[in-house]
């Protein structure tokens, strides 16, 4: 299978080609902001490095979130039109599913984000990448909690930029350092695994934007101050 992974999600912008196990083109761009003007160039760049056409793609996944309200959007919304111009399937991968899959393959893996404002996106996953604990959002040490009473005194391995965050772990848990970043041909090969989807991905929040609506003008149906 021909695919393509995309990822704007965190502090990175990545696409990556495959196929099969081949990798034929990884380029990937640290950075905070900027991910929308930086996805289109880096995606061309990829497929010529690959020497394809983007008819040749099967599939492509792209990270759905959570992550940045606004870098979620970007990769979706690039792979939503490029499914719509082409007819190729677009498969959905979290970002805590994708950050799992830099870990080794031990029993339990708990993929943690910092979402800031207090909490963490969190959620635990088996050696076979099937979530134990589906994504959600909370305090730290509400999420810690929940892990350690779904894994039942197993051993979890952490990852992300939250995993530091959680306070005192039990003695079986072990933070793994340098993984907080989605990896591109993560993204691919877990789209690869999942069956053909029946719509496009719809992007996965779990809670609302930090941005507020704007104050409402003087005067009813008039410009806002």
């Amino acid at each position: 299978m021909l695919i393509m992974g995309l990822d704007t999600a965190l502090q990175r912008c990545s696409v990556s080609i495959l196929n099969g196990d081949e990798v034929l083109a990884d380029k990937s761009v640290g950075m905070e902001r900027g991910h929308a003007e930086h996805l289109a160039p880096l995606v061309a760049s990829a497929v010529k490095a690959a020497g394809i056409e983007f008819r040749d793609l099967d599939r492509v996944g792209v990270v759905v979130g959570p992550g940045g309200f606004t870098g979620v959007r970007v990769a979706l919304a690039f792979a939503r039109g490029l499914g719509v111009g082409t007819g190729i399937d677009i498969v959905g991968v979290t970002s805590l599913a994708a950050l799992a899959g830099n870990a080794p393959g031990g029993d339990l893996t708990g993929a943690i984000i910092d979402a800031r404002r207090g909490e963490v996106y969190a959620a635990l996953y088996d050696n076979k990448r099937a979530a134990v604990v589906a994504p959600f959002v909370s305090a730290p040490e509400q999420a810690l909690e929940a892990l350690r009473l779904k894994a039942d005194a197993r051993p979890v391995t952490l990852v992300g930029s939250g995993a530091a965050l959680l306070g005192d772990l039990p003695d079986n848990w072990a933070i793994k350092t340098g993984q907080d970043q989605i990896d591109a041909k993560i993204v691919a090969r877990l789209a690869s695994r999942e069956p053909r989807p029946v719509q496009p991905p719809a992007p996965l929040y779990l809670r609302a934007p930090d941005a507020k609506p704007g104050k409402p003008g003087l005067f009813p149906g008039g410009a806002s101050k």
